[in-house]
């Protein structure tokens, strides 16, 4: 036997066993409150209070060897009923996530590193605040504001003096 048919056969046996187990359980259980209830309804002791203490743990027994047949089952269903959802979650909540990345990258804008010195000067900075060179230079085709590293302009294509 291949191990397919051993793990088909064992989530049988797991089902089966499971809702046996599950069944007797809660038959045990059910049987010994209506008793428990009834005798302090009379004023006597229970006698099957017994069926209570081996209900509970086979309920719970019996429903965790059921879950685990049917786990393949439950998790199938639980996938396809919950994508749906998380996708239209996350084309709800996508604008709002650009808009704080935006609004971050705005606030903490990236240092300017000196060519010459590696020196790191505040974003926007004309010079280097640690030697003087120039930091940015101007574009003399479009006018566009480029790193005094750059050789080409990245607004116009052109080569830098």
């Amino acid at each position: 036997m291949n191990n397919d048919a051993k793990h088909i056969k064992t989530k049988k046996k797991l089902k089966i066993i499971g809702l046996i187990v599950l069944i007797i359980g809660l038959c045990c259980t059910v049987a010994g409150f209506v008793n428990f209830g009834i005798s302090i309804a009379k004023g006597e002791m229970p006698k099957l209070f017994f069926l209570l203490i081996i209900g509970l743990p086979c309920a719970g027994i019996g429903g965790m060897l059921t879950a685990a047949g049917f786990r393949k089952e439950i998790m199938t269903y639980t996938a396809k009923e919950s994508a749906p959802a998380v996708n239209i979650m996350g084309q709800s909540v996508a604008p709002g996530i650009s808009a704080i990345a935006a609004a971050a990258k705005a606030a903490d804008p990236s240092p300017v590193i000196c060519p010459e010195c590696g020196e790191s000067n505040t974003a926007g900075s004309n010079f280097c605040k640690k030697c003087g060179k120039q930091l940015v230079k101007k574009c003399p085709d479009c006018g566009n504001i480029v790193g005094s590293g750059s050789g080409f302009c990245s607004n116009c294509g052109k080569k830098l003096d």
